[in-house]
């Protein structure tokens, strides 16, 4: 066997980086886009209703970024190793290279850096960056939430703002102007409380409140013994509806937009539940665990690559495929197991990796011998 030149190697490495590098942005591009898909629906129809602007849909998109990423960039790291080895076998290159001397690790390892670099940032993303956007793009999500562009009350009919019912015998949608107007109390406190008035205005300070006028009115308050009540009329009557019920900073969080830093510090405070501390460990683990995927994915899909010949392509999509499923179905066991019982909460949610870093010791070690 004729020794291979020492430029050889890098050359090598760049040529496979240049199979690998389109397949994975295109499969990157596939599965961050099958997983905003829903996202996109959900924000480009409130941005008709609510009148906003589509360049706040490209802000929570970029805000939901790193968290799709996070479980895009795995996948998308399996499939493209698996394509292009795939395609190389297929053109019998992986065959002339052997034949010329070049080793597993020879082929292999440029997969392997790529696949370092990815865990590493995985690992920030996931511990950090995923979280915190994600938190950001509800936050944006809730203001948005609660911003009307328009008001369009339908004369005859019912409508709801804040704690009030109101209803117009007739209604401009354009002007906001109002008549036979009559309004209910249906929050806590002064709950009854009755508004009649002969005319009104409603207009909105978009992202703020609702504001409705009213003019030549009265009021009716329920009193304690049924047969009594408190009125009264007024010439002008001003109601103010805040469109935010609950400032962000009072709204409970939910574990995906705690970053980790905010979790092990949940898990300190001693007024924290055993469920929850349960709940915080089992976070962690699976945040851990998903920034190894690209590693696992390395050892099982590099030598399962190389060893394709016929349909390479296909085999290594469809491989990838179950490759995929029985990863992510492991990790979700783990879950399981982890938040059932307190003492495996740190260690179930790693037995993906170890179910996948065992059946790559398998495949690299036939490969190696072959």
């Amino acid at each position: 066997m004729r020794a291979r030149p020492p430029w050889m190697t890098p050359l090598l490495a760049r040529y496979f980086l240049g199979v690998f590098i389109p397949v994975f942005l295109l499969c990157v591009g596939v599965f961050t886009g099958v997983l905003l898909m829903n996202q996109f629906l959900r924000l480009f129809n409130m941005a008709l209703l609510k009148g906003i602007s589509l360049f706040w849909i490209a802000g929570c998109f970029a805000r939901l970024l790193p968290y799709f990423l996070s479980l895009a960039v795995p996948m998308a790291f399996l499939v493209a190793v698996l394509l292009s080895l795939g395609q190389l076998c297929e053109q019998g290159e992986v065959t002339a290279l052997r034949a010329s001397g070049f080793s597993f690790f020879d082929m292999t390892w440029p997969f392997l850096l790529v696949a370092c670099v990815f865990s590493a940032g995985l690992f920030v993303a996931n511990h950090k960056t995923a979280p915190e956007g994600f938190h950001s793009f509800r936050k944006q999500y809730q203001i948005a939430a609660q911003q009307i562009a328009k008001v369009e009350l339908q004369p005859g009919s019912f409508m709801r703002l804040g704690r009030w019912n109101l209803y117009a015998r007739r209604a401009e949608p354009d002007t906001g102007r109002l008549g036979g107007v009559y309004l209910v109390r249906v929050g806590q406190g002064r709950r009854g409380l009755r508004v009649s008035a002969r005319r009104g205005l409603l207009s909105v300070d978009k992202g703020k409140s609702l504001e409705l006028v009213l003019e030549n009115g009265s009021l009716q308050l329920p009193n304690a013994e049924p047969e009594k009540l408190t009125a009264g009329r007024f010439s002008r009557y001003s109601l103010r509806v805040p469109l935010a019920d609950k400032p962000d900073a009072q709204r409970p969080l939910d574990i995906p937009e705690i970053n980790s830093t905010g979790l092990q510090a949940r898990l300190r405070e001693p007024l924290t539940t055993a469920q929850h501390r349960n709940e915080y460990r089992v976070e962690l683990s699976v945040r851990s665990a998903a920034a190894f995927a690209p590693l696992v994915f390395f050892w099982i899909g590099a030598p399962l690559g190389l060893r394709l010949h016929k349909n390479s392509r296909g085999m290594g999509f469809a491989a990838s495929i179950f490759i995929l499923i029985g990863f992510y179905g492991l990790l979700a066991v783990g879950i399981g197991l982890g938040r059932r019982h307190d003492q495996l909460a740190m260690f179930a949610p790693w037995l993906a990796d170890a179910a996948g870093l065992a059946l790559g010791a398998v495949i690299t070690r036939r490969a190696l011998l072959k």
